[in-house]
């Protein structure tokens, strides 16, 4: 399998602009109103629709770079530092924590300790899974993936990787939707399990970018093509859009989710590509906060938002403030408890820092260069 392995930067922004963007979104949350039939979920809409999407692809477009320079044993000892560790920092550690304030908040009494044993039961249902779903899929997909990580290395792969290239001609490369979109109506059709459909449409997601990004013609082809994904997005939210003001059925309005998801992706990654392909010094610090601050970033504004909402100030300024004092207070907890310290960084994914290089009477410590996500 000829592939290059080296770090493509606009990857790495992308994830980072990801990120962002379920931030921003769930910051959110706590000042929409609930969701009804008249009245859908907006935030949740648009958080399923552009950056969930881009994380799952981009995810598998870094596995394939992940899997090329590691044998089966490096790989799953990958895995278990890179999601296998944060998940269960998060279900015995982060999740349990916010649980018992909540039920503090509520006017209950007892210590942390004292209610761990419920708070861990509580977190260990995916009802109260929040963002660690997204976790606990990507655990799941790197398995899953495992039969391709060893096709690569067979000549069969490499016979693939030129088919691939039939879709890079024109505007073919959009073709490749059509499994996704394919799969997402003949479940809905088939009325099978919402969660398993929505499993599976994401696990696709992870398999174009490994795709994607087999063939990197593909991925100069969204680049090329990044104009006319951007003209097709905007046609379908106005869909979306006008769907929902004129009282769409809800199987209209579920049809078009797999297409206007794949069109955000293409769009985003081809404008990415065109313009965050470039090296800055920030990159590294980035690629190694991104993690962590994934796994904070919802308790944090939960907790803070349970404050605010009592305020009597705009929406608006408290949306401010909840989101500038969560990411604050992430970078502070990043840098002081988890940047420092081996340990943290295991529990939080984050890549150990190389030992420091003695030379002379100056100790040098190089800075890593992290991993893509996991």
């Amino acid at each position: 399998m000829q592939t290059t392995t080296c770090r493509l930067a606009y990857l790495d922004w992308l994830r980072a602009l990801a990120i962002l963007g379920i931030f921003l979104f769930t910051a959110a949350r706590p000042f929409t109103p609930p969701a009804t039939s008249e009245q859908p979920d907006q935030v949740n809409y648009m958080l399923n629709s552009s950056c969930i999407p881009l994380l799952f692809f981009l995810s598998g477009a870094a596995s394939l770079h992940m899997a090329l320079k590691r044998n089966n044993t490096k790989m799953v000892l990958l895995w278990i530092r890179r999601l296998l560790a944060p998940l269960l920092t998060s279900l015995f550690g982060l999740l349990p924590l916010l649980i018992w304030l909540g039920h503090w908040e509520s006017g209950s009494t007892g210590t942390l300790w004292s209610y761990y044993g419920t708070a861990v039961k509580q977190a260990l249902h995916p009802a109260n899974w929040y963002h660690l779903w997204v976790v606990v899929c990507l655990a799941l997909y790197m398995v899953m993936m495992l039969p391709l990580f060893r096709w690569l290395r067979k000549a069969s792969a490499r016979k693939f990787q030129q088919s691939l290239l039939w879709f890079v001609p024109g505007q073919r490369i959009f073709l490749l939707l059509l499994p996704i979109a394919a799969l997402f109506i003949t479940g809905l059709l088939l009325g099978s399990s919402g969660h398993l459909l929505v499993f599976l449409y994401w696990w696709l997601l992870v398999v174009l970018g490994f795709f994607c990004m087999m063939q990197p013609q593909l991925m100069d082809s969204l680049e090329r093509n990044r104009r006319y994904s951007l003209i097709l997005l905007l046609i379908a939210v106005s869909l979306v859009i006008a769907g929902q003001n004129y009282h769409a059925g809800p199987l209209a309005a579920l049809m078009m989710e797999p297409v206007h998801a794949g069109l955000w992706v293409f769009c985003l990654t081809g404008y990415g590509k065109r313009y965050l392909d470039h090296e800055h010094r920030l990159r590294t610090y980035v690629n190694l906060f991104a993690w962590p601050f994934y796994l904070l970033q919802q308790p944090l504004i939960i907790i803070i938002a349970g404050f605010v909402l009592n305020w009597q100030y705009p929406p608006v300024l408290e949306y401010i403030f909840v989101t500038l004092s969560s990411w604050l207070l992430a970078v502070i907890i990043f840098n002081v408890l988890i940047k420092p310290f081996v340990i943290t960084r295991f529990f939080f994914g984050v890549k150990p820092g190389t030992p420091p290089v003695a030379t002379g009477k100056v100790v040098k410590v190089q800075l890593p260069q992290s991993e893509f996500f996991y």
